[in-house]
């Protein structure tokens, strides 16, 4: 068996920076590939009835990244619970493994736990060989217990940055949410701005600015009430979110306000969107005025917002 010619592997290699539990796990398969050959080399995770290989060796035996095996049925499974010692260069000599004929054709077997902090089990690093050998990998399983404690470690920092992005991300989607329309409000809009006037500045791509003000609140507010005022904002709101494409920001910027940021958009698909908005708001029975506004190297999107707006005024003037 080739995994009998040494009786321990060599110190880890100078390794570059392992940023995630992924690129650790391919680290930790491909040198153990190398410096301890068995057939298999696998981190899998266990999801509370199956085994999934996450990380796999090339190997032998047919084993696939994505493949998933029922746990009860895994060799893993009786080496968590306590059946069965987590490595061994012949199953044959362990009785709750030798006994079953699931696996035949297994000689020398690796499986230890990688644990969360919490002692909760992620998953194992797998290793199998149909050839049983010498005591290389008893003589070797303090190194691989390190490499599983290692992992754990890593597997549990990504957890927690992943927690914090989550978290992150939602309070900042809970900042920059109007809470009447679910659009965006007008912080998440001016950071919206601000990010795509940095991007026009390197490509120049086309972009609009569309600006719709609803007509008539104040009297809607006082003939029939507040829950009617925010029925009829709700209802442009969900117009405005229908009708613009997926790479629109649509935002609530205040009031009876509403915005359209049109980014790395041809004017004619601009003018189509008009063309739809007002269908659909005279089909709702919604009076508003539009105005809008190309993105332009001669001023900032702030000001292409401030032009869109004069446009939008310029529009609700001509109806009187």
């Amino acid at each position: 068996m080739p995994h009998g010619q040494a009786r321990t592997i060599p110190m880890l290699p100078l390794l570059p920076p392992l940023t995630n539990f992924d690129d650790a796990s391919r680290s930790v398969v491909s040198y153990l590939d190398e410096y301890l050959p068995l057939a298999l080399w696998s981190i899998t995770r266990f999801d509370g009835s199956n085994q999934i290989f996450l990380t796999v060796s090339p190997n032998p035996l047919h084993i696939e990244v994505g493949e998933t095996r029922t746990w009860q049925n895994t060799m893993c499974s009786e080496v968590v619970l306590g059946n069965a010692p987590p490595v061994s260069s012949n199953r044959a000599l362990v009785p709750a493994l030798s006994r079953d004929d699931r696996w035949e054709g297994i000689g020398a077997y690796v499986s230890i736990p990688i644990l969360h902090n919490d002692g909760s089990l992620f998953g194992t690093l797998c290793g199998a060989d149909p050839i049983t050998g010498d005591s290389v990998l008893e003589d070797n399983l303090a190194l691989l217990t390190l490499l599983c404690r290692l992992l754990g470690t890593i597997l549990d920092v990504d957890y927690q940055r992943a927690q914090s992005v989550r978290l992150a991300e939602t309070a900042q989607l809970d900042a920059e949410t109007d809470p009447l329309t679910g659009l965006l409000n007008r912080r998440g809009w001016n950071r919206i701005l601000e990010a795509e006037q940095t991007r026009y500045r390197q490509f120049a791509d086309p972009g609009s600015i569309i600006i719709v003000d609803l007509d008539g609140m104040k009297t809607i507010n006082d003939e029939l009430g507040h829950a009617a005022g925010d029925e009829y904002v709700q209802r442009a709101g969900k117009i405005l979110a229908a009708c613009a494409h997926p790479g629109a920001v649509v935002s609530r910027l205040g009031g009876d306000e509403f915005g359209i940021a049109l980014p790395d958009t041809q004017p004619r698909a601009v003018d189509y969107l008009v063309e739809c908005l007002e269908k659909a708001f005279r089909n709702a029975d919604v009076c508003c005025s539009i105005g809008r506004a190309d993105f332009s190297m001669f001023q900032s999107l702030s000001e292409t917002w401030d032009t869109a707006d004069a446009e939008m005024y310029r529009h609700k003037r001509s109806k009187h």
